[in-house]
């Protein structure tokens, strides 16, 4: 295996760019066909390896072009500038002078000629022929470079299929790639949520990627704050270069595959019965094997464009006329409006552009459906369309809610002011209210606000019962019993959960109304986690997400409230694997809500790390997470968010960011923005050598202590836990009475801990300090090793008292390394060459240089060399990172 040093610039492809390296320096080797979509990156991949080869081999650049395909040799030219015309088209003439092009000294050179062919896919078929008998005789190497549609000559084909090349098919960057790429081209690290989207948008396309990012960036959509770029607002727009890049592409298709291509990006997702009709089935066949358009596996076979970037192009390039020819067109073939979600909003924004009149019940449903995607910029563009004064108040309510998403809070109170006392519709009073609640936490006016939104809506429906118009007596039924449920859900705001479960228990189990069901459930659930059983409350959530994802677009508006309390009965229960898993799962998919929604994601994510002890990733996490809650905070969570980062940093010893955070924490206190109890215990401990740890373990009792009033289990424990980790043992056996009522990996352990402290086991807590490390749980083995070191002291063991302090140092500095619940922040050692993963190997076995040297036959200094460049690829400065499987530097992805 030849050894790869790569640089900077190239971002994943190490495998690939290592079976290049291999196939070029083989003398008897293969030469390459490397396949890829335009933008993949196969002139980077092939330019990084003739950096690397260097003088090892001589290249010499061929290109290939559209317009002159089918002229013989033309691919050549360059290297047949002494032929006369005569002999230009004389196969054997054309042969000699290639081949002393590439030896112009006359005598074989040491270093092989590599010859490599740019478009490859437009080759003349003279030149191939003629490129198979260099290789052949071994006369030189060649590498094609071309995309698979349009297919390159026959001949290509041939030459893999007998083995005068190896093919590669570079794939699209994965998502931790992508993020690799963003940080690079920003210089600086990038939140994994955003790249996430910015992946989704390009397809994993790196030439669209880095354009993308370009774009954004020059738009204000990414924007940097605590060291890391974010989205500040969805992607919108697309810039001259990328409709350049575009416009080349399709440039080669002929009347009828752009016409296709062009009904199908501006009616997408369309049927493909449509598409057959509108145009031909021919070109629908053509396109799809060309991979610019695909087809789903529903029963209609909607047809939608491989690349959105293509499609949002593609749009901007045709002329409004013959957007509305081909918007006639295709509704002359359509029975009714599109059933899909996203082809319902094509269809209404389409409409709209190209002056069609488009019923104002169907821009009502779309700007509903769009807020639902979390897709403000086409409420706000639609929304003023509706003429009907019936529906413009329900339309203000969706233009209310696009304001909250972007973060505009009074904007959206100024919208949403007077709609549930003008409106005569039931539905919009519904969502009125729901939104006010909503909105109430955001304007520190009170968790009252949300019963006091319950009771409008209560009125609302009285006095729409009293109107000469009446009201159906099931909407009203079901409106009673949406701002019954509102009212609980203000009581659970308060902390009243005790008294909230019966009645939600029973409106779970009785009603017949799935609306109401589902939130009946998801506020039972919170209570249940809340007080004590989280793994109970996870049954019933299982449930409800099963609801959300089969019960259409309406149940989309509740998937962030049903998120929420699965997160959270995630994190009282402790399963933190399994919420690791689903945060991983839900950026992976990219959905637009990340945009405004991630920073809760993101203090989740955080949150577990901090749990863990993985405080090098917790911290810059959380300080990820507030700057995305500064911009975006629809569940008031910026309190917790800056709370926990002070905490953490307070662990690390960091005091001035300790003070920034404290500052304002109080600042969002005093602005009636209401923190948890946990986020409270977080703020009082990061304070704790300011005021004193006995004023601390003071506040955090009067804490607790409310945590136990209110029956919230879950926060007592956190809460008492904290007590423990500034020292106080008294607390064990209240922490042991209050673990036993509760389920979940949490309580047992914090059993365990209260009743070795409460028997001075010593042994027990060294044991589940060494449980808790092996789990990935740092922070809580740090704690037991300091309560067993504590215990040792008290008796005066000199010989176990050495043993506990060497345990405690050991646990304590695992704390400000950054661990492995990022995902891409262990090191890849697929990039490394297969002589490097064996000194890999032995360097996380504990062998040193000398012993590596020895056991594989090297020299001392090549060992050290080998070191030095593998550090450089895995982007890590010390051995010990590689035992540890740690970076050098935080990834803040």
């Amino acid at each position: 295996m030849t050894e790869v040093v790569t640089t900077e610039t190239l971002v994943g492809r190490f495998s690939v760019m290592s079976a290049v390296v291999d196939c070029l320096l083989d003398g008897n080797g293969p030469g390459v066909l490397l396949f890829g979509d335009a933008g993949i990156g196969k002139t980077a991949l092939i330019n990084e390896v003739v950096n690397e080869l260097g003088h090892r081999v001589r290249p010499f650049r061929i290109f290939a072009g559209p317009t002159l395909a089918s002229v013989p040799f033309a691919a050549l030219a360059p290297l047949l500038t002494g032929l006369t015309p005569g002999q230009i088209n004389e196969p054997l003439s054309v042969l000699r002078a290639v081949v002393a092009a590439l030896n112009p000294a006359g005598q074989p050179h040491p270093a092989p000629a590599v010859l490599i062919v740019e478009d490859a896919h437009h080759i003349d078929d003279s030149s191939v022929a003629v490129l198979a008998q260099l290789a052949a005789a071994e006369a030189a190497k060649v590498v094609f470079l071309c995309r698979p549609y349009p297919a390159p000559p026959a001949e290509v084909f041939s030459m893999w299929s007998e083995g005068l090349v190896d093919r590669f098919d570079l794939q699209p960057l994965s998502e931790p790639e992508v993020n690799k790429l963003c940080a690079q081209a920003l210089d600086a690290p990038v939140v994994q949520s955003t790249s996430a989207v910015l992946g989704k948008y390009s397809g994993g396309n790196p030439m669209f990627l880095l354009e993308l990012i370009e774009h954004a960036k020059s738009l204000g959509q990414l924007v940097c704050h605590n060291e890391a770029w974010m989205l500040s607002g969805e992607l919108r727009g697309t810039s001259v270069r990328l409709m350049d890049l575009v416009r080349n592409q399709i440039l080669h298709l002929d009347v009828a595959q752009r016409d296709t291509l062009e009904t199908v990006a501006l009616a997408e997702p369309v049927p493909l019965a449509v598409v057959q009709q509108a145009c031909s089935a021919a070109t629908v066949d053509e396109l799809q094997e060309l991979h610019f358009i695909e087809i789903d596996d529903d029963p209609a076979r909607h047809v939608r464009l491989a690349q959105p970037l293509v499609g949002e192009v593609i749009r901007q390039l045709v002329p409004t006329a013959h957007s509305m020819t081909i918007r006639r067109r295709i509704l002359d073939l359509m029975q009714d409006k599109p059933q899909t979600m996203d082809g319902l909003l094509r269809y209404v924004s389409w409409g709209l552009e190209s002056g069609t009149k488009v019923p104002d019940a169907d821009i009502l449903e779309a700007a509903q459906l769009a807020n639902r995607l979390f897709i403000p910029s086409y409420v706000e563009r639609v929304a003023g369309a509706i003429k009907d004064p019936a529906l413009k108040l329900a339309a203000q309510v969706e233009v209310a809610r696009a304001k909250w998403y972007r973060g505009d809070v009074r904007g959206s109170v100024s919208s949403l002011a007077g709609v549930v006392d003008r409106t005569n519709d039931p539905r919009t009073v519904r969502q009125a209210s729901m939104l006010a609640a909503q909105l109430s936490g955001r304007q520190g006016i009170g968790p009252n606000a949300i019963k006091q939104a319950a009771y409008e809506w209560e009125a609302a429906l009285a006095r729409l019962a009293e109107s000469p118009r009446g009201i159906d007596p099931r909407e009203l039924e079901l409106g009673k019993l949406g701002s019954r449920l509102l009212t609980l859900e203000g009581l659970q705001s308060e902390r009243h959960y005790l008294d909230t479960e019966r009645e939600l228990r029973q409106i779970w189990k009785e009603t017949d109304d799935d609306e109401s069901r589902l939130v009946a459930g998801t506020l039972l659930a919170e209570a249940m986690a809340v007080t004590g059983r989280p793994v109970s409350a996870l049954q019933i959530l299982m449930g409800i997400q099963e609801m959300v994802t089969t019960s259409g677009d309406w149940s989309l508006q509740y998937s962030g409230f049903v998120m929420r309390s699965y997160v959270s009965a995630l994190q009282q229960a402790g399963e933190l694997d399994v919420l690791d898993s689903f945060l991983k799962n839900h950026i992976s998919q990219a959905p637009n809500s990340l945009i405004y929604a991630g920073g809760m994601l993101h203090l989740t994510a955080g949150m577990v790390d901090l749990r863990r002890g993985d405080l090098g990733v917790a911290l810059p996490r959380l300080r990820q997470a507030v700057s995305m809650l500064r911009v975006s905070d629809m569940g008031s969570d910026l309190p917790d968010a800056v709370a926990a980062a002070a905490y953490a940093a307070s662990i690390l010893k960091r005091r001035d960011t300790v003070m920034t955070y404290s500052a304002e924490y109080d600042a969002l206190v005093r602005d009636g923005i209401h923190p948890s109890l946990l986020a409270q215990g977080h703020a009082t401990i990061a304070r704790a050598d300011h005021i004193g740890t006995q004023a601390a373990i003071s506040r955090l009792m009067a804490l607790a202590d409310s945590a136990a009033a209110d029956g919230a289990i879950g926060a007592e424990i956190d809460l008492l836990m904290l007590v423990l980790r500034l020292g106080d043992t008294t607390v064990a056996r209240r922490l042991v009475a209050v673990a036993e009522g509760s389920e979940g990996r949490t309580a047992e352990f914090a059993l365990s801990v209260g009743l070795a402290l409460i028997h001075k086991d010593a042994d027990r807590l060294i044991e589940l300090s060494d449980s808790a490390a092996k789990e990935g749980m740092e922070l809580a083995a740090a704690d037991c090793a300091g309560h067993a070191l504590r215990i040792l002291e008290s008796r005066g063991d000199k010989a176990r008292q050495l043993e506990g302090q060497r345990l405690l140092k050991r646990r304590t500095a695992a704390l400000d390394k950054a661990g492995p619940a990022v995902e891409g922040n262990l090191p890849d050692l697929q990039k490394l060459t297969r002589r490097e993963q064996e000194i890999a190997a032995l360097v996380q076995a504990g062998s040193s240089n000398k012993d590596i040297a020895m056991s594989l036959g090297l020299s001392l200094r090549t060992v050290e060399g080998h070191l030095y460049r593998m550090f450089a690829k895995l982007g890590i400065s010390h051995r010990e990172d590689l035992i540890n499987g740690t970076h050098g530097t935080d990834n803040l992805g």
